[in-house]
């Protein structure tokens, strides 16, 4: 990652393999569902494995499932989902590629409800802990 990248973060990104569910729109109306592992996450985006090219600037919809602290008192944490949509800003590599298995996908955050947006910004705390 150059120094340039970096700069224009401006959540803080911490590596994560995490479960992410994804819905995915087809033409017809329906929708396809695949179960993801993430790689890392902030609190705009997330950036994940696929086994399936992503186009550029399509909108998804996902759970991603995070650990945050449990009731008070309790040391073990506890699993809370965040559903949220998002728009896929970056594919590696950018075009669908024959005998590719796997893609990562880097999606920004389009809507995150409050509950969520907590779940997630516990987790992550959690994590920065970790690293401390």
């Amino acid at each position: 990652m150059t120094d340039k990248q970096s700069d224009r973060r401006k959540a803080t990104r911490v590596d994560a393999n995490l479960k992410l569910e994804v819905k995915m729109s087809r033409d017809d109306g329906t929708h396809n569902t695949a179960t993801l592992e993430t790689i890392n996450i902030s609190s705009s985006g997330i950036y994940f494995k696929s086994d399936h090219f992503i186009e550029p600037m399509t909108k998804l919809e996902m759970v991603l499932e995070v650990s945050v602290p449990g009731a008070e008192g309790s040391a073990e944490p506890v699993m809370a989902p965040v559903p949220c949509e998002g728009l896929v800003v970056r594919v590696q590599p950018e075009i669908e590629t024959p005998g590719c298995d796997q893609y990562e996908v880097a999606i920004f955050f389009t809507n995150i409800d409050a509950e969520g947006a907590g779940n997630l910004e516990q987790h992550i705390s959690l994590m920065m802990e970790d690293l401390a």
